[in-house]
C-alpha cells in the first residue's frame, strides 16, 4: 500500500502546526500508525536540521481520528521552515513519499493534509461508490461484549449503515476514554452537521459532527463494567434522523481507559443520490470594540476547530465579515473567551464590546520576565508525562502558553502552571520557581480522567490560570 495526498488546506492561526489525517480507501480513519517527521532544506529536507529518530515514540502515531499533528513554531517563525512527514508500515518501511509542509517566514499557519491509499477514490464526485462491508473488530465481542443492532429499513429507504467499528485497548487509546464517531454521506464524503446520539440508561446526549464528519463522546467512570462476569457497558451510539445501525454495550471495562471508533455511511438502496445542494452564501458579520486592549492584541472568532483572527485597531475596533451560519465564540489574546454562544444565520450582524480589566501595578518586580505563561511538565522520560501532554492539547491550543520541561526556562515566566504531582516536578523545584518571582499553580489529579476534567473546567472558565 502507498499513501498519497488527496487534499490540503492552509488556515491562518497564531502558531504553526502541521496535521496529517490518514484514512483507508473507504474514508475510515487509520489510527495507531507510525509517522516519521524531519525538517530540512528543499527539495527533500536533507540533511535534516531536525529528525525524529524514535519511530516507537507514541507521539509519532496517528490517534483514533487518524490524526497526527506536530507543533512547528509558536508564534510565527522568523525564517522559512520546511518539514516533511512519511507514513511507516510494517518493519518501519515507508508506505508514502515524503509529504512536504512549508511554513513561510513571519506567517503562522495550520497546514492540514489528508492521505489515502493510492488509487482509492473515497468521496469521489462520480457515481456512488459500492457500500463497503462492515469492518468489525473481533475484540469488541470477545473482550468487552459489545454488539451491533442492525437497522431494518423499508425497501429503498435511506438509513445509516455502520461500516466500521474498532476497539482501542489501554495500550492503544493514549489515555483517552471516548466514543469516537464519524459520519459519511452516500459518496463517502465526511458529513458535517449530522446528529449523533450517545444513549445511556434514562437519558442521552447528542452532538453535531464537525467539518470532518466527526464528534467525540466522553465516557465517565460510572460506566465501569466487568466483561468476565458477563456485564455490559451502559452506552450505545447511533446516528439520528434515519433508521440507524446501533452499537450497544460500550463503557470502561474495569475502569480501564479504552476507546471505541465508529463510522457510519448514509446508504440509499436502489435510489439515485440527490444532487449536492449549492453552498449557502455567507453574509453574517461580527464586530465591536475592545477597550483597554494592549498593543498587538488580537480577537479570535472560533467555530469548532476553525479559528479566524482579526487585529484590534488603535481605537479598539475589530470586525469579521462573510461568515456562514453557525455557533461561534469570541476570544481575546491573553484573556480567553469573552463571548460564547454567538449564533449567526448567514445574514445577520452582531456587535460585541468588551472592556479589558486594568491590572493593578505590582508593588514588587524583582526581575523582568521574558515569558508570560509557562506550562511545565515532568521529564519526558517519565511514563505519565506523555499522557499529561496529550490531555493538555486543547488547553495549549486555546491559551498558547510556552510549553516545556525545564525549570530554568520556566523561571523566566511570570506565571508557571505545573502539570502533574510532586513525582513529576518536586517541591524543591516549585520553591525555586517561587523564589524566582513566578506565580506558581499546580494541576494534579488522582488519575488521567480527573486531570482531563481539570483542563475542561479551565477551558470553560476562559482563563488559563487556576483559581
Amino acid at each position: 500500500m502507498n499513501y498519497v495526498e488527496v487534499s490540503r488546506t492552509v488556515e491562518h492561526h497564531s502558531e504553526c502546526i502541521l496535521f496529517v489525517y490518514l484514512q483507508d480507501g473507504n474514508g475510515i480513519p487509520v489510527g495507531n500508525t507510525k509517522m516519521k517527521i524531519w525538517g530540512g532544506p528543499l527539495p527533500d529536507g536533507l540533511p535534516p536540521y531536525f529528525v525524529d529518530d524514535d519511530p516507537n515514540n507514541p507521539n509519532r502515531r496517528t490517534d483514533a481520528n487518524g490524526k497526527f499533528q506536530f507543533i512547528v513554531a509558536n508564534p510565527a517563525p522568523a525564517n522559512r521552515l520546511d518539514f516533511f512527514v512519511q507514513v511507516l508500515g510494517a518493519g518501519d518501511d515507508p508506505v508514502s513519499q515524503p509529504i512536504h509542509f512549508p511554513f513561510p517566514a513571519n506567517q503562522a499557519e495550520w497546514v492540514i493534509v489528508t492521505l489515502a491509499p493510492e488509487g482509492a477514490t473515497p468521496g469521489g464526485d462520480g457515481e456512488t461508490p459500492p457500500v463497503p462491508d462492515l469492518q468489525l473488530d473481533p475484540r469488541l465481542a470477545s473482550e468487552v461484549g459489545v454488539s451491533v443492532q442492525f437497522a431494518q429499513p423499508a425497501s429503498s429507504e435511506p438509513y445509516w449503515k455502520l461500516i466500521s467499528a474498532q476497539f482501542q485497548n489501554p495500550d492503544e487509546s493514549g489515555g483517552n476514554v471516548n466514543i469516537v464517531c464519524f459520519v459519511q454521506d452516500e459518496r463517502g464524503h465526511p458529513l458535517p452537521g449530522a446528529t449523533v446520539a450517545q444513549k445511556f440508561p434514562g437519558d442521552q446526549a447528542t452532538d453535531s459532527t464537525d467539518e470532518r464528519g466527526h464528534v467525540d463522546f466522553p465516557m465517565t467512570g460510572n460506566s465501569s463494567f466487568a466483561p468476565d462476569r458477563g456485564e455490559h457497558g451502559p452506552y450505545s451510539a447511533l446516528v439520528v434522523g434515519l433508521p440507524s445501525d446501533t452499537v450497544v454495550g460500550m463503557g470502561l471495562p474495569l475502569r480501564r481507559h479504552v476507546q471505541y471508533v465508529l463510522t457510519w455511511r448514509k446508504v440509499v438502496t436502489g435510489a439515485t443520490p440527490a444532487p449536492t445542494p449549492e453552498p449557502q452564501k455567507n453574509h453574517s458579520a461580527v464586530s465591536g470594540r475592545i477597550l483597554n486592549a494592549p498593543a498587538g492584541a488580537q480577537v479570535n472568532l472560533m467555530q469548532g476547530v476553525n479559528t479566524l483572527t482579526a487585529p484590534v485597531e488603535a481605537d479598539g475596533a475589530f470586525s469579521f465579515s462573510d461568515l456562514a451560519a453557525g455557533s461561534y465564540s469570541l476570544a481575546l489574546t491573553n484573556v480567553g473567551v469573552i463571548h460564547s454562544d454567538i449564533v449567526l444565520d448567514g445574514s445577520n450582524t452582531m456587535t460585541f464590546d468588551y472592556v479589558v480589566p486594568v491590572a493593578p501595578t505590582p508593588t514588587l518586580a524583582p526581575t523582568q520576565k521574558s515569558l508570560t505563561h509557562y506550562l511545565l511538565f515532568g521529564p519526558g522520560t517519565q511514563p505519565g508525562t506523555l499522557t499529561n501532554l496529550i490531555l493538555a492539547l486543547d488547553y495549549i491550543l486555546r491559551f498558547a502558553p510556552t510549553v516545556g520541561f525545564k525549570i530554568e526556562d520556566a523561571q523566566t515566566a511570570e506565571h508557571v502552571t505545573i502539570v502533574g504531582d510532586h513525582s513529576a516536578v518536586g517541591e524543591a523545584d516549585e520553591r525555586r520557581l517561587r523564589e524566582a518571582g513566578c506565580a506558581v499553580a499546580r494541576l494534579s489529579a488522582a488519575d488521567s480522567y480527573a486531570l482531563e476534567s481539570v483542563f475542561q473546567q479551565l477551558l470553560a472558565s476562559g482563563s488559563p490560570y487556576p483559581a
